[in-house]
């Protein structure tokens, strides 16, 4: 398994290569320039082909706008939160679908109350309110003020979801928001960078370097 995934990134770099070599051909870039715009080019189609396996494998569930929408109540959390990237392409693709795919596939059988929801979203507002934002080691968050004004963000959003799922008439969209916010939240807990063996808190490093 990891050779086929390991063919396939490859398989990504030589097809970047190649659109990079047919663009470069206008730009006539050189040295750095050239390499950043060939990793932007790989980047592009790595993000492409995680959407193409996500899109397929929800029509094939059946489950295209519950996952569309359990990415998009995600991102608006994670936009503020930020949180645990993972290390390899591969590995980010199961996520993923494990995330959204699997979590619209739950949202058809697991209904919520409102009391239900409205304990789960305290809590999850909390552990927002302690923990959010988290970096990681590739994009660390240096600054008080931008935390500060990350976390009210953060908060705020979250807050504004609990409202949204207490309110909804809908009892799998009441689900959809509530497992969305949570698989968000478990991305910036402290024991989750642990069991993950990942560095927590690494603005801390850039800032005592700064000072």
């Amino acid at each position: 398994m990891e050779n086929v995934l390991k063919s396939k990134e490859s398989l990504m770099e030589i097809l970047a290569g190649k659109i990079t070599s047919k663009i470069n051909d206008k730009l006539n870039k050189e040295g750095i320039e050239l390499q950043k715009m060939k990793l932007g080019v790989e980047i592009l189609l790595i993000n492409l082909s995680k959407l193409f396996i996500l899109i397929t494998l929800s029509l094939m569930m059946n489950l295209l706008k519950e996952t569309i929408l359990m990415c998009l109540i995600f991102a608006v959390i994670r936009a503020s939160a930020f949180g645990l990237h993972a290390k390899s392409s591969s590995v980010c693709t199961i996520v993923t679908l494990i995330m959204f795919v699997g979590g619209a596939y739950v949202s058809k059988y697991l209904m919520l109350n409102n009391y239900e929801i409205l304990i789960i979203f305290t809590i999850l507002n909390i552990l927002l309110y302690k923990y959010a934002p988290a970096d990681t080691e590739s994009h660390p968050l240096i600054g008080a003020d931008l935390r500060k004004k990350l976390k009210k963000e953060a908060v705020i959003k979250g807050l504004f979801l609990m409202a949204i799922a207490l309110l909804a008439q809908n009892a799998q969209l009441k689900t959809m928001i509530t497992l969305a916010v949570f698989e968000q939240v478990v991305s910036i807990l402290p024991i989750t960078y642990k069991i993950l063996k990942r560095s927590y808190d690494n603005y801390g490093k850039y800032e005592k370097c700064i000072s």
